[in-house]
């Protein structure tokens, strides 16, 4: 999420009822005689129930106490800035926690520096492509690494300055340190390698730790040149032969770009298509194209181990009930995350988890009154502005303010060529939550923008319930298709129906016509 967006420090309206402000119930609603006042509700109250009233309780007798700040966010990544950005625009005194770099995973060994390089050899592939514009270029084109590493260096160091310089606009204090909980709102804070350590207390906590790459448990996982993405992305990136394993967000991109590198690449993934969280079409298609792009992706395979071997690493995998061999140089482990609680301290507090994934309500609250858990320490796998949306609710509910944000209309974005995209229900899903659905489809071949750019791949979806009308989900493979779909996201957080997706006036030549365009083939024909 960019930084820049959380410089207002106005509060928008919502349209959120008191029961969705407030968390989840814990004790029994507790009965009061008509008209008797409990913390400023009464009986009727839709905000009197019993564990409403033992949080207030405890967060005035936390306030009253002695306390060092209002909120302690744990960890400094996008949805842990975010939220003490938030928080600190909205009068709270703030303090931010992080053990290594502001901006985290993320900005560090995730999306940016992934972006960046991907930026790169996109430009090249462009370049390659120079004389399909009537462009006469004299030479052959190629990687420059050293300076597509310094360049990644350099996005990465503004893009930190940045975040450190809104954080100390706002007023957030920023402590360096490891943190563990010692008591429930206390956290000690220690430096690694040295002996400094400090307390501190706060009247509400947010923990915004994130995950980490995981290893699939298989013979081999842990010799060297098996790798995952913070590893390689540390370091020098270079051309390399690899086989990356698991073809969801992390394992596509990285192929995609290896394969642009010139090294040779192979994907496997254990479904049967890539992205299999997606639409079956859209998977279909990216595993098309990717094979068309020279990408060797073997779908329904199960690494089975990796051994070393005199040129690099053998992989074996089974595909069938048939045992295969890929020799390669490296492997990116790229199947999975966990969550990075492992050194907080959970169980010293009786903070709830499932194997380190923190426990919360649908409001991020955990079982600890006054502690929040935001982001990919809560989950399997998120997106980056997940947890920074809850980053702003958790900051909004903790300073009693009007929470503006709709958490259910989440998108999915790959940064592969083509770009792949999707919000809400696909076809499969909405079906077999029972929906009667129609769907419309547009190819980009038929967009005029599209034609000019030379960007013809791919294609619009758009799912509709044919009981009113309304977009259920859309799906797209195509150019600027990460862009495209805060379109749909929109449209479904306000209902909007397909006539009225296709009576919105869109500028003319844009990629984004493939939408209404989409939508009018998802148009009742009567």
């Amino acid at each position: 999420m960019n930084p820049s967006q959380h410089e207002s420090k106005e509060n928008a309206a919502t349209d959120a009822t008191p029961q969705e402000l407030v968390g989840a119930p814990f004790l029994a609603p507790l009965v009061v005689e008509e008209n008797e006042t409990i913390l400023g509700a009464t009986q009727g109250d839709p905000l009197l129930n019993g564990a409403q009233i033992v949080e207030e309780a405890e967060e005035i007798l936390r306030e009253g106490a002695p306390h060092d700040f209002d909120v302690l966010v744990i960890g400094g990544g996008p949805g842990g800035y975010v939220a003490a950005i938030r928080a600190a625009q909205l009068g709270a005194h703030v303090a931010l926690v992080e053990a290594r770099e502001l901006g985290g995973v993320c900005l560090h060994r995730g999306c940016i520096p992934t972006k960046t390089l991907l930026e790169s050899v996109d430009v090249m592939r462009l370049l390659k492509r120079a004389g399909d514009y009537g462009i006469a270029t004299g030479g052959d084109f190629k990687l420059d690494f050293v300076r597509l590493n310094a360049r990644k260096r350099e996005v990465i160091a503004q893009m930190e300055s940045y975040i450190a310089r809104l954080l100390k606009e706002n007023g957030v204090e920023v402590l360096q340190g490891h943190a563990r909980f010692v008591e429930e709102h206390k956290v000690e804070i220690s430096r690694a390698g040295t002996e400094e350590k400090r307390v501190v207390s706060a009247v509400n906590i947010i923990v915004a730790v994130g995950s980490l790459p995981a290893r699939l448990p298989v013979p081999g996982h842990d010799l060297p040149g098996v790798i995952t993405s913070d590893e390689l992305l540390a370091g020098e990136v270079e051309a390399r032969d690899i086989v990356v394993v698991g073809a969801g967000a992390v394992g596509v991109e990285f192929a995609y770009l290896f394969q642009q590198m010139g090294a040779k690449t192979v994907l496997l993934e254990r479904a049967n298509r890539v992205m299999p969280q997606e639409d079956e079409e859209i998977g279909a298609e990216m595993t098309r194209l990717l094979r068309e792009f020279g990408l060797e992706v073997v779908t329904e395979a199960t690494l089975e181990k990796i051994e070393e071997s005199p040129n690099g690493l053998e992989v074996f995998y089974t595909r069938n009930g048939v045992t295969h061999q890929s020799s390669t140089r490296n492997v990116l482990m790229a199947a999975g995350r966990r969550a990075n609680s492992d050194e907080l301290g959970l169980d010293s507090i009786g903070l709830k988890n499932e194997k380190g994934k923190i426990v919360v309500d649908a409001h991020c609250q955990t079982n600890v009154s006054g502690v929040y858990a935001i982001g990919d320490c809560t989950r399997e796998a998120g997106w980056v502005h997940l947890a920074s949306a809850e980053g702003t609710m958790v900051a909004e509910l903790v300073t009693k303010n009007a929470v503006t944000i709709d958490l259910r209309h989440v998108p999915s974005c790959y940064y592969t060529h083509p770009e792949v995209a999707r919000v809400g229900r696909t076809r499969e899903q909405a079906e077999k939550e029972g929906f009667k659905v129609r769907v419309g489809n547009f190819s980009f071949r038929q967009n005029g923008r599209a034609a000019s750019a030379g960007e013809h791949d791919g294609f619009v979806k758009i799912v509709v319930d044919d009981a009113n009308d309304k977009l259920l989900g859309c799906q797209i493979i195509g150019p600027r298709a990460t862009d495209l779909i805060s379109e749909a996201v929109l449209a479904l957080k306000i209902g909007q129906t397909v006539d009225e997706m296709v009576g919105a006036i869109h500028a003319h030549p844009t990629f984004s016509e493939a939408l209404p365009e989409a939508a009018l083939a998802a148009r009742k024909k009567s």
